[in-house]
């Protein structure tokens, strides 16, 4: 089995913490070791490819230092993840000698698991569902109607399971619908497929992509800003005939909201996530990343130290963030 990491997004939902200058994937959230550095070493005994944009290659290497440095592959323009993932696949085969019987998992290189060891348990398991000719994913068991996740349904059991529907981020109705039902999963992003399986499937599904994976390499890459670009999930998942899922039993995040990171990471004992060299004084329920902040008798508040600045807002308002970026963009231009 190989291992596609795809490690290029720009993670700016989280900003100010996570930027497009260094992306979530960049960050450790005070685990010692960032989410990259993380997935990697979880796929170390596959051969990991890990794909990423220009703009990262110097952050990836020095996180990963030298010993990667042949396992790093840039993209040659930013075109969403099934280019990627083709990109990926094709220097697998064209460069690495990766045969089309070879199972090759893709995942995203900013997840969060609780428990490893149960991701690692179940991997051989959806290895043998993927040699049946199929897609198979990790489905997780939603918690609330999340709208940022694919959903999918699946028939109940243990194992590898059929899967019946996709549905790519649905409405906030719908998705308390599904919850409400049962039967549905949070696609985790996390999928495996026979690579002889992968390129047969793109010849139905996405035959601009089957032509483009029959070019010599060195062609393939200077035409690959030419390629749509499109989702995985879009392009494939919510297509293909043949769709598996793992149910994974233990906590999963990919930290991508701050209410995501307000759950998943540890708390102190009132209720404080803080991540960096913190003085916190009778402070409860409150979020604080950064170096050298200090807080007495606040409640409620989500402080951000970051690019020379201190950010600090009320968790109500914590959305608003984005807005104030789009403020601080505007008037930077202005001046």
């Amino acid at each position: 089995m190989r291992a596609l990491i795809l490690a290029g997004g720009s993670g700016t939902r989280l900003w100010p913490l996570s930027s497009n200058e260094v992306p979530k994937q960049f960050l450790s959230f005070g685990q010692g070791r960032s989410l990259l550095e993380q997935t990697v070493f979880r796929f170390a005994p596959f051969d990991p490819l890990i794909i990423t944009h220009q703009n990262y290659l110097s952050l990836l290497e020095k996180q990963l230092g030298p010993s990667y440095g042949d396992a790093i592959l840039v993209e040659p323009a930013k075109k969403n993840t099934a280019p990627a993932i083709a990109l990926g696949v094709k220097t697998m085969i064209d460069k690495g000698g990766a045969g089309r019987d070879e199972v090759c998992v893709v995942s995203p290189s900013d997840h969060y698991f609780e428990a490893e060891e149960d991701f690692l348990r179940l991997l051989p398991v959806a290895e043998e569902g993927a040699r049946q000719k199929a897609f198979v994913t990790f489905g997780i068991v939603p918690t609330y109607p999340e709208t940022g996740y694919g959903y999918i349904q699946a028939e109940q059991g243990k194992g590898v399971l059929h899967v019946s529907r996709f549905v790519e981020k649905p409405p906030f109705e719908m998705a308390r619908r599904f919850l409400e039902e049962g039967g549905f999963f949070w696609n985790s992003g996390i999928f495996l497929f026979q690579i002889g399986h992968f390129l047969e499937e793109l010849k139905v599904y996405a035959p601009q992509l089957a032509e483009w994976m029959c070019l010599p390499y060195e062609e393939a890459l200077q035409t690959f800003s030419s390629l749509k670009g499109e989702s995985f999930d879009t392009a494939m998942m919510e297509k293909t005939k043949k769709i598996l899922m793992v149910p994974f039993p233990s906590r999963w995040s990919d930290l991508g909201s701050w209410e995501r990171l307000d759950a998943e990471l540890p708390k102190d004992g009132r209720g404080n996530v803080i991540v960096g060299a913190v003085d916190s004084i009778e402070t409860d329920n409150s979020m604080i990343f950064g170096d050298e902040v200090v807080t007495v008798g606040v409640k409620d508040l989500v402080i951000i130290r970051a690019g020379g600045k201190v950010y600090v807002c009320s968790k109500e308002k914590i959305h608003h963030l984005s807005e104030t970026q789009k403020y601080l963009e505007k008037e930077s231009s202005s001046t």
